[in-house]
């Protein structure tokens, strides 16, 4: 008579936490996607805000070196207008004084006569400065109006209030990447999260895998 028996295996509670505690590899995950998408934002802020800032106080101080410029111009074109004026005057003086000495001198012939020497004359050449002048003061009218026309209201603002220059380069970086995030940050989040659950699941599917193998070889370890 032959008796079969199943082969029955028995574990108890502390053989098996014993099982699960001491072979469960445990991995450290970091967040390198997010660690690598803050990185990058954070350079991009401050690239955009380095290249906004030089660009507004580049093309603001190009507009206050053409100003100063032509203001210097024009402090220029007054004093030789003053110079000229002047020069203007006292020709008329010297021409008074010189008609008052040939009457004097009339009966010796004229002031030239009585001194025995070449009459000298004036010639006048402050036409040349007054055309010079004003077409300079036509170019300086011209250049106004054309940074007047080329002014935008967004220039403007930079121009008149410089308080408000730096508040905008200070914060125009923060904002573009802010804007950014937003568009792009909730499609980027769920890629993450995607690629974490799929690692996640990974790690428990192999903890399950060498548990199993533990239990495995331990019962092919028991005797019969």
């Amino acid at each position: 008579m032959v008796q079969m028996f199943p082969r029955v295996l028995y574990h108890d509670a502390g053989s098996f936490e014993d099982q699960i505690g001491g072979h469960t590899t445990r991995f450290r995950w970091e967040p390198v996607s997010l660690t690598l998408a803050i990185l990058l934002g954070i350079g991009v802020a401050a690239e955009v805000g380095t290249g906004t800032t030089a660009l507004v106080h580049g093309t603001q101080q190009m507009t206050q070196l053409e100003a100063a410029i032509d203001q210097n111009l024009k402090i220029l074109e007054t004093s030789i207008t003053a110079l000229q004026e002047s020069l203007t005057s006292l020709s008329e003086v010297v021409l008074q004084n010189r008609r008052g000495l040939d009457l004097l001198f009339m009966r010796e012939g004229g002031l030239c006569a009585a001194l025995r020497e070449e009459c000298c004359f004036y010639a006048d050449h402050t036409g040349v400065v007054k055309e010079s002048m004003s077409k300079l003061r036509r170019c300086l009218k011209e250049h106004q109006r054309e940074r007047e026309a080329q002014k935008g209201w967004f220039e403007s603002w930079f121009t008149q209030s410089p308080w408000l220059t730096t508040l905008l380069s200070a914060l125009a970086g923060p904002l573009i990447i802010l804007i950014l995030l937003l568009t792009v940050g909730p499609c980027l989040l769920n890629r993450v999260v995607s690629f974490l659950q799929a690692q996640i699941g990974q790690v428990k599917l192999m903890v399950i895998r060498q548990q199993y193998a533990s239990l495995a070889e331990i019962e092919c370890d028991t005797p019969q």
